[in-house]
């Protein structure tokens, strides 16, 4: 019964990972057909092809047989390819800049609105908020020593109003080493509890952990923290990248995750829960979408440096040029995904570690 279950938690990992992906691409596609470009390809996956199909259109759409990644291939958008005559007119490169660049960003701006749309779903079903009752009291602390009770929710300190657990401990806070009287109530009963804080580094410490009860939250609010959150986590992954390439992070601790290592990750956060596993999707999304703004070849940040370039420069670059900068993008790419397996396989991530 344990394997099917984890078995199970497995197949929901490679659906999510494949599902971000199958958004970024759609991203691509949706602006390329909108700017009149000619798609070839639209798949999920890589390998041997498990079944495709023609549209009138000529895009051959289809799931390949390993299910990490997939690709929009859009015409005259490497460069190097040769462009039949009857379609120069719909290749990538003959567009006109802001329809390259949207092209380009959309797989980016997709992934960034599913973001929003998987933290909305997150908060829909419900958020955990902490309150100030008493959950759990540490032993040989003031709060054991003064009589302090599970179940005991603390109204005021000092006979000042608290109004909830971040307002309990920064009020607690203030208070190192001092007497303070806590009203709490108990059974119904208001009692007043006197109580010495010890001095924990310079700050009050008291010793008791509060209760975590669930709470729904209106549409509007969800929709406007939806926001927020993205808004937070997007400069949480800016400040990380910066820290990354000034040397204050180092490698290890931003270290790359292969694509087996996202599954395992996915599936770790499966088991967590269902709520968990879409805030993680919601996570790597954003993730794949800032990675993709990385300035190398072959994913869009290197094209919008291309097609940039070609703007200023008014005349498109050479196929040569174009190789050379592919073939770093490609061999740098290929030496994370070497370095993230070993990674992988010597240090995998443990989420419950983190």
């Amino acid at each position: 019964m344990e394997f099917f279950k984890i078995l199970l938690q497995y197949i929901l990992a490679i659906f999510g990972l494949s599902l971000i992906v199958f958004v970024h691409e759609l991203g691509h596609f949706i602006f390329a057909r909108i700017s009149g470009m000619y798609v070839s390809d639209f798949f999920i996956g890589f390998g041997p092809k498990l079944f495709k199909f023609k549209s009138k259109s000529g895009t051959n759409y289809g799931v390949n047989i390993i299910p990490f990644g997939g690709y929009c291939r859009i015409l005259g958008m490497t460069r190097t390819e040769d462009i039949p005559e009857d379609k120069k007119d719909n290749a990538f490169f003959n567009k006109p800049f802001f329809k390259k660049f949207l092209t380009i960003i959309g797989g980016v701006g997709m992934n960034a609105v599913f973001t929003v749309i998987l933290i909305g779903i997150f908060l829909s079903m419900g958020v955990f908020t902490y309150v100030n009752v008493v959950d759990y009291i540490e032993p040989g602390t003031p709060a054991e020593i003064c009589g302090i009770k599970e179940g005991d929710k603390v109204i005021a300190l000092n006979d000042e109003i608290i109004g909830g657990w971040e307002d309990f401990s920064t009020s607690t806070k203030r208070h190192p080493g001092e007497k303070v009287i806590y009203t709490v109530v108990r059974n119904g009963e208001e009692i007043k509890i006197e109580v010495e804080l010890e001095n924990l580094n310079n700050e009050g410490f008291l010793g008791i952990g509060p209760k975590a009860i669930k709470e729904s939250m209106g549409f509007i609010d969800i929709v406007k923290e939806s926001f927020i959150m993205t808004w937070d986590i997007g400069k949480s992954y800016i400040k990380l990248f910066g820290m990354l390439f000034s040397g204050q992070l180092s490698f290890e601790e931003a270290r790359p995750v292969s694509p087996i290592g996202v599954i395992s990750i996915f599936q770790q956060s499966v088991a967590m829960g269902i709520q968990n596993f879409i805030l993680f999707m919601a996570l790597v999304s954003l993730l794949i979408a800032f990675g993709n703004l990385l300035p190398i070849l072959p994913v869009d940040g290197g094209h919008l440096v291309v097609i940039t370039f070609e703007a200023i420069r008014r005349r498109p670059i050479s196929r040569k040029v174009f190789e050379i900068y592919n073939t770093i993008g490609i061999v740098f790419i290929i030496s994370i995904f070497v370095v993230s397996i070993v990674f992988d396989i010597i240090k995998p991530f443990n989420l419950q570690n983190m």
